[in-house]
Formats: structure tokens, C-alpha cells, sequence
């Protein structure tokens, strides 16, 4: 039986124990209200849409400091972001009760529909640039070899983050009085 408590679920990042321990805190912390989660959910935005701003900055100190610190920024509020859900969206499916599995699943299904949208605009907006360099209408394509890492990143980021992101923005406050 320890060892069934102790179990790691390597496809999640997470332990039994630490699921069971977050769905069963009974603490009034900041994180479980509403408006710290969506707090949260709109600098984690603001921070990978720094990532993808530093890309055009010239600069190469400056692109290098903005980079490092969006990047940083974006994983302590994947942490706090998975910390005020819970884990419920990290968590397998055996550790959740079937309303927390709807929740978890109905946030699944909008996170990646975002991202396909996002990932759509994108790659539309680098194949239109591409066809506007190779007819001569600009003079580079949005993309190439210096600009591509800070996108990379940020969409790798999105791509962790969003879950935690969609869940805490609709998850209601937790009144426990």
C-alpha cells in the first residue's frame, strides 16, 4: 500500500501523494481565488508574448535579457498556475472524480483548440512571409535563423501552460468559510 502512494506518474509529472494532498487542502491560500488565478493566467500571456516580442529586438544583449527573463517569468507561473488548480489538469484520470474529470477534459479540448488556432496563425503568417520574400515584396522573411528560438520557445511554453491557463481562468473562487 506504500508503495501505491508513492506511485510517479512519469506522463504527468506528478505522485499520487501530491495530487491527494492538493485536491484535499483545506488552507484559505491566495491561489484558489478567481481573481489570483486570472491574475496569473494574464502574465503568464504577457510573458510569452515578451518571448515572441524579444525575436525582433535588434539588440542582441537586450533580446538575450527579455528572453531570459520571459522565459523565467513563464516557468514560476506554470508552477503557481499549477498550484492554484490543484494539479486537476496534470493529474491522471484515476486520481480525478468524474466532476473533476469533465472539468479537466473540457479545458483540454478548448486549450488545444487555441493552440491549433495559434499555431495556425503562425505558420500562416511565416508561409505568406515566405511567399511575399521569394516574389521580392519584402526584403527577409519574419522567420530565419536568429528570429526562430524565442518562437520555438514560446510555443513549447503555450503549449505546457495553456491547460493551467484555460482551468484557472474558469475555475470559480474557493469561499471555504
Amino acid at each position: 500500500m506504500a508503495s501505491q502512494e508513492k506511485k510517479f506518474y512519469w506522463a504527468h509529472g506528478v505522485s499520487r501523494e501530491e495530487v491527494t494532498r492538493a485536491l484535499s487542502d483545506q488552507s484559505q491560500s491566495v491561489l484558489y481565488r478567481r481573481n489570483t488565478r486570472r491574475s496569473l493566467v494574464v502574465f503568464a500571456s504577457l510573458s510569452m508574448m515578451a518571448l515572441v516580442i524579444s525575436a525582433f529586438i535588434s539588440d542582441g544583449k537586450i533580446q538575450s535579457y527579455i528572453e531570459g527573463i520571459a522565459i523565467a517569468s513563464a516557468i514560476a507561473l506554470y508552477f503557481a498556475l499549477r498550484t492554484s488548480c490543484r494539479l486537476i489538469a496534470e493529474a491522471p484520470a484515476e486520481l480525478l472524480d468524474e466532476r473533476l474529470l469533465e472539468i479537466r477534459n473540457q479545458n483540454y479540448y478548448i486549450s488545444y483548440g487555441f493552440l491549433a488556432f495559434v499555431v495556425g496563425v503562425a505558420v500562416g503568417a511565416v508561409w505568406m512571409s515566405n511567399i511575399a520574400f521569394t516574389r521580392g515584396m519584402i526584403d527577409e522573411p519574419i522567420l530565419h535563423r536568429e528570429l526562430i528560438t524565442p518562437f520555438v520557445i514560446a510555443f513549447f511554453m503555450l503549449g505546457i501552460l495553456l491547460p493551467n491557463m484555460v482551468l484557472a481562468w474558469n475555475l470559480p473562487s474557493e469561499n471555504q468559510e
